[in-house]
């Protein structure tokens, strides 16, 4: 089905008849603080609506897609995506610990502040995506790029990957200045050219990995 503007309540009410979305379109609806935890959503299409601090805990997106969509403030917890992609979002400051994701692509999305912690992250792909604070602690990365095409590269400036455990990682020409790496695994990462001034590797363990021409972990 196709929502539209003005038909915000119609897609809600399939959502608690059905139990989440299937093959449906949802274009300039605002649906701020939507509950959805616990919810399916397949071969949906999100665009251009507002789902901003809205409950998503818990819930399964598979092939779905998000583009210019408000989702800041919203609450992902333990969510399990894959083959999601998301172009032009708002995430600032979401929740999305312990998800499981695999197969997702964000492009030109802001994710300040957004907590990734504990998430487990498999070919994953940040593109031009500005990741300012954002917290990867204790979480799991495997084949993940972070690139940027613009003038400054990647901004995962003050980013905290603690305890997190990197394998396959591209971070190549990112700024990372102040992010903390403290206790991290990294293995095959590759951080040539990145910015790390005031990084802290404090008791972290690399292996086979590249970094910055003169950098000493």
């Amino acid at each position: 089905m196709e929502f539209s503007e003005h038909q915000a309540p119609a897609a809600l009410q399939r959502l608690r008849d059905e139990g989440g979305f299937n093959g449906d379109r949802i274009e300039s609806c605002a649906m701020p603080t939507m509950f959805a935890s616990g919810s399916d959503w397949l071969k949906t299409v999100v665009e251009k609506s507002d789902l901003a601090e809205g409950n998503l805990a818990g819930t399964r997106i598979r092939e779905t897609t998000f583009a210019h969509t408000g989702l800041r403030k919203a609450r992902l917890r333990g969510a399990r995506m894959e083959r999601v992609e998301l172009y032009f979002c708002d995430l600032n400051e979401i929740d999305a610990a312990q998800i499981s994701g695999k197969r997702l692509k964000l492009h030109g999305c802001e994710a300040m502040n957004a907590v990734f912690s504990g998430a487990q992250l498999s070919v994953i792909r940040f593109e031009d995506t500005s990741l300012y604070r954002a917290k990867f602690d204790g979480a799991l990365l495997v084949r993940v790029s972070f690139t940027d095409a613009k003038l400054g590269a990647t901004s995962l400036e003050k980013a905290d990957f603690s305890g997190a455990r990197l394998v396959d990682v591209s971070l190549r020409g990112a700024n990372l200045m102040g992010a903390s790496f403290a206790r991290a695994i990294l293995i095959g990462v590759d951080l040539r050219d990145a910015a790390l001034a005031g990084a802290d590797f404090t008791g972290a363990t690399s292996i086979g990995c590249h970094f910055p021409a003169g950098f000493a972990t």
